[in-house]
């Protein structure tokens, strides 16, 4: 089963995943590389410091030096000890005075908190190995505080980023796919309107991107089906209207030939003229129909109808052709069954069904009409028990032309617009027709009016 899911839907899920991975990459190397600026800011001030202590501890003129170290401000956090680890003044930490000197930057854990620390040796006098540590030495904890406070915000603003994300690129997305609506909705309405005049609309300000590109092309093709269409119609309107006369020129002249024939020869071949014409003048007669509805030039004629009599003349019009494949027509119609429908065209429709259900029936079998009123509807139902029609099969009979089965169709005389013929006339009333049907166990027509 294939997933419903909207191009809208899946591009705002890969922008928004897309985004997603971008921000938190960005924001992971921002904040790894502010934390280590903070450390690399806390070494190199330490140095600075140690450094400049040590310079007063080399330049010294006096032994108030060492107050004057205490005092400053700008040496926080620097301590100064004898080279046997004696206090002498600067900042005391209690907590490093354990640590051993070493003359290198590095990293010191004392009870869960972490210091860098800087140790630099100065001698009291040149050569002499007695002298003074300087140690340098600040805690990182702070810093490691505010990365995690960073972290934290992080993970707050990433989803706030991600929810700004989603929502402005499906609003971006769905304004630029709104042209697309607009096929489909056009698409759909003339599916179901069947009217190919319907065209996409275009705004003629709008930007001339992909899709206005496409709408214009559509409806350029759309143009040139119509074009194609109208004079499909046309001709066979002309056609019609031009076969009619001389073919009922034939039709006279072989029923006149039939009641003049001297012998049974020229009586069989004068019966094919008469059966061929009334076939053709019958094809003629629907081509003509279908061309005035599909020109809106069919007029209707509504008037109520009682459909007990109705189904009553068309049974009793198939009757022979039944008899002639041993099949009885049944009728069940509820009485006063009214509708309000053009009498003869509704007549020609159900005449229509019950000679398809002749047809294809099966020898001795049986076709049945119904007829009943549904609150503020009416449904026609015809059926027979004959050879079914396969379901590949259901959504092709209305079209024009169209024949399941060409050799039994001939040997009936069928022209394939029957049921094109029944479908239009529905659709005239603005009914629907609906169709059942399994292979070898029958088939059912259904009128809903």
């Amino acid at each position: 089963m294939k997933k419903l899911t909207s191009i809208k839907t899946r591009i705002t899920i890969w922008y928004t995943t897309l985004m997603f991975i971008l921000v938190s990459v960005v924001l992971a190397i921002v904040g790894s590389l502010s934390y280590q600026l903070s450390i690399d800011g806390i070494e190199n001030d330490i140095k600075a410091q140690v450094s400049q202590v040590s310079e007063r501890v080399r330049n010294r003129a006096s032994k108030n030096i060492f107050y004057s170290v205490e005092s400053s401000k700008e040496f926080k956090n620097v301590s100064v000890y004898l080279e046997d680890g004696s206090y002498v003044v600067g900042q005391y930490l209690y907590d490093l005075s354990s640590i051993p000197f070493k003359e290198k930057l590095r990293r010191e854990t004392v009870d869960g908190e972490t210091y860098i620390v800087y140790d630099e040796f100065k001698p009291s006098k040149p050569g002499d190995n007695r002298g003074y540590w300087i140690r340098g030495a600040e805690s990182v904890n702070y810093t490691k505080v505010l990365g995690r406070s960073m972290f934290m915000i992080i993970l707050i603003i990433i989803p706030i980023i991600l929810l700004i994300t989603a929502f402005g690129g499906y609003y971006i997305t769905r304004k630029a796919f709104l042209p697309v609506n607009d096929i489909t909705h056009t698409a759909n309405e003339i599916c179901t309107q069947n009217d190919i005049k319907k065209r996409i609309p275009i705004n003629p300000y709008g930007r001339e991107d992909e899709l206005y590109k496409l709408s214009l092309t559509l409806n350029k093709m759309l143009d040139k089906i119509e074009d194609l269409i109208v004079k499909e119609k046309q001709f066979t309107s002309d056609a019609s209207h031009e076969l009619r006369t001389p073919i009922s020129v034939i039709l006279a002249q072989g029923e006149y030939l039939l009641d003049i024939a001297d012998n049974e020869k020229e009586k069989e071949l004068a019966k094919s003229i008469v059966d061929k014409s009334n076939q053709v003048s019958k094809l003629v007669s629907r081509l003509l129909l279908l061309a005035r509805i599909d020109s809106n030039r069919q007029k209707i004629n509504k008037e109520k109808v009682d459909l007990s009599v109705l189904v009553d003349i068309a049974a009793d019009g198939m009757r022979e052709l039944a008899k002639s494949k041993n099949i009885v027509i049944l009728t069940d119609v509820s009485e006063n069954t009214i509708v309000n429908a053009d009498e003869a065209l509704l007549l020609s429709a159900i005449s229509n069904l019950i000679s398809n259900a002749i047809k294809y029936g099966r020898e001795s079998g049986h076709v049945i009409i119904k007829a009943s009123k549904y609150a503020d509807s009416t449904e026609i139902v015809v059926s027979d028990n004959g050879i079914g029609i396969s379901s590949e099969n259901l959504e092709k009979i209305w079209g024009r032309f169209y024949r399941v089965d060409d050799v039994r169709n001939d040997e009936y005389g069928s022209s394939g617009l029957g049921l094109s013929m029944v479908k239009s006339i529905v659709e005239l009333h603005n009914g629907k027709i609906f169709v059942k049907s399994q292979p070898g166990k029958g088939t059912e027509f259904r009128i809903v009016l």
